[in-house]
């Protein structure tokens, strides 16, 4: 975690050292869901979540922007397994699952995005947007609830740490409008795609990295 505060903290300084930043808020409600890479796994759902944070952008060329933050997301999603499993609970517990049990996971991470964000001239008050990115996320809790097994066993929002990868990395790609409210201020609206590509799952035999949808409300100052 201090490792964590420590890059922040230097990339707000970075930003901040420049000629032209605008500092912002946002509010994102995210569609998330896994995507299996195993047959042992199947997605079955997804979970509606959110994200929310500083913004902050700087302009290195006109109509060129680099833009980052700070945002703490909940998201996760639902996966079936096709046999019986141990999850481990609270560091040492062990429960077992039967085959065909459904869990539902509900995941914090803490997201540093990183991206280029390509503008349009103003039109009238409104400016057009395109932006694409990394998103570097680590996770910070998780937690799981199962259907019941035949043994009695599940999981009721049990802590699963050891179950989930502590990082996370995707690339994103959206767009949308700034409206100028007057002055600096302005409405960011948007809409983003994630795709991850780093397995969040610890076990050897299941792997399934993260995907989400999210739509950005957001206004910069």
């Amino acid at each position: 975690m201090k490792r964590i505060l420590l890059l922040t903290t230097l990339i707000i300084s970075i930003n901040l050292s420049g000629q032209d930043v605008r500092i912002g808020i946002n509010f994102d409600p995210v569609i998330s869901w896994f995507s299996p890479n195993t047959k042992l796994i199947d997605k079955d759902g997804s979970k509606l979540g959110f994200s929310g944070g500083l913004m902050l952008e700087t302009a290195f060329k006109e109509n060129y922007i680099f833009a980052t933050g700070i945002n703490l997301a909940y998201m996760g999603g639902n996966i079936l397994y096709n046999e019986a499993t141990n999850f481990t609970v609270d560091e040492d517990i062990i429960v077992l699952l039967d085959s065909a049990t459904t869990v539902e996971y509900t995941l914090q991470y803490i997201s540093i995005p990183l991206s280029l964000k390509l503008t349009t001239n103003p039109v009238g008050y409104i400016s057009y947007f395109g932006q694409l990115g990394f998103t570097p996320q680590f996770n910070v809790s998780a937690k799981a609830t199962s259907t019941r097994s035949t043994n009695g066993n599940m999981l009721d929002k049990d802590n699963v740490g050891k179950e989930i990868g502590l990082f996370n990395l995707s690339f994103f790609i959206g767009g949308g409008i700034d409206y100028d409210l007057g002055g600096t201020t302005a409405l960011n609206l948007g809409i983003f795609y994630n795709n991850g590509f780093i397995d969040q799952l610890s076990s050897e035999t299941h792997k399934a990295s993260l995907k989400y949808v999210s739509l950005r409300l957001g206004v910069m100052f």
